[in-house]
């Protein structure tokens, strides 16, 4: 069983630390949450990427010239606001940095990934609606930085939590606990049949852990980290759902709109229409694997926002956008 939200350390890394507005929040990277091994290792490389320069280079203003996409209410409200920087973009600043910034970044890198694998194994070993907090000996950057934090989402530092979300394999099983929000159908437009899908809440970021015990922990046991369990939160996170056919998956998702900002290092992006709503649609490509096509979009009349995405081998764009069409047009 694979990590059900491979990029959570990053994502708590960008909300905990004061970096420029190259953010890549949990909208981009949690929703990735996919167990088609192809998806998840072509996007996963390119969003640490995205996230690592973002937090090396600093200052904003090194993206001028970068496309960005605002989507609107019925009203006029901006709802939503997605900024690109392509991967060809990233390698530029790179290439810009000293090679002891190069150093750091693959460094950093290294360590992501290490830790990566380490929650992905914790995560795996707990039931279904259990958390953990897990605590990382930090490294000699990581306490510089911590000095200059004047807020965090988490009451103490080198903490992350995370947690299993609570799986469905029916629509029937999953209405009772998030019907009250929306909807979702049992099958979308070219025989995509539900599979399965899971709730998943927010991180427990109040709660409070003996640090103390957690570094003697580390230590008795000679690793870098050590965790234990806390309660798990009750307040609602995102859906998210896959849709199968013979053809391959449809990923759709459902979260509590914002009005946030998202950085995505997609090829091209574009404003659609789904229905009356304003929508971005993302193309991501890779040389090893056909294309994907990412659709969001938050719902008129609502505070949800809403994304599906494929493989162009599964569904070609027009078909994606049918099914977000489907999807808008249920009450």
């Amino acid at each position: 069983m694979m990590d059900k939200n491979p990029f959570k350390h990053m994502r708590d890394m960008l909300v905990a630390k004061p970096v420029p507005k190259v953010d890549v929040k949990h909208k981009v990277m949690a929703a990735i949450r996919a167990k088609e091994d192809k998806e998840e290792k072509v996007v996963k490389k390119k969003i640490g990427l995205l996230v690592t320069v973002g937090m090396l280079v600093g200052a904003s203003s090194v993206w001028a010239g970068v496309e960005m996409i605002q989507l609107k209410n019925e009203k006029g409200e901006v709802v939503y606001e997605v900024t690109q920087h392509t991967d060809q973009e990233q390698q530029r600043l790179i290439q810009q940095m000293p090679p002891e910034e190069q150093a750091k970044m693959e460094a950093r890198e290294k360590m992501y990934e290490h830790r990566d694998e380490v929650n992905n194994e914790i995560i795996n070993g707990l039931k279904p609606g259990t958390s953990v907090a897990i605590y990382w000996k930090p490294t000699k950057d990581e306490e510089e930085i911590e000095k200059n934090i004047t807020w965090s989402i988490y009451k103490q530092p080198y903490i992350t939590m995370v947690s299993m979300p609570m799986t469905y394999k029916t629509w029937k099983e999953m209405e009772p606990v998030v019907g009250k929000m929306f909807t979702l159908p049992t099958e979308l437009a070219g025989g995509f049949r539900f599979d399965e899908g899971d709730v998943h809440y927010e991180e427990n970021y109040e709660y409070m852990v003996d640090l103390e015990a957690l570094k003697a922990k580390a230590i008795k046991e000679n690793k870098d980290y050590a965790f234990t369990e806390i309660p798990s939160s009750n307040k609602y996170d995102f859906t998210s759902v896959a849709y199968k056919s013979e053809k391959g998956s449809v990923r759709v998702e459902v979260r509590i709109a914002d009005g946030g900002k998202a950085g995505t290092n997609a090829e091209a992006i574009e404003k659609i229409m789904i229905g009356n709503n304003e929508a971005v649609l993302t193309t991501h490509t890779s040389k090893n694997s056909d294309d994907f096509h990412w659709i969001t979009w938050v719902k008129n009349g609502t505070k949800l926002e809403y994304s599906v995405r494929a493989g162009e081998e599964v569904v070609s764009k027009d078909e994606l956008i049918n099914i977000a069409k489907q999807i808008n047009e249920i009450k």
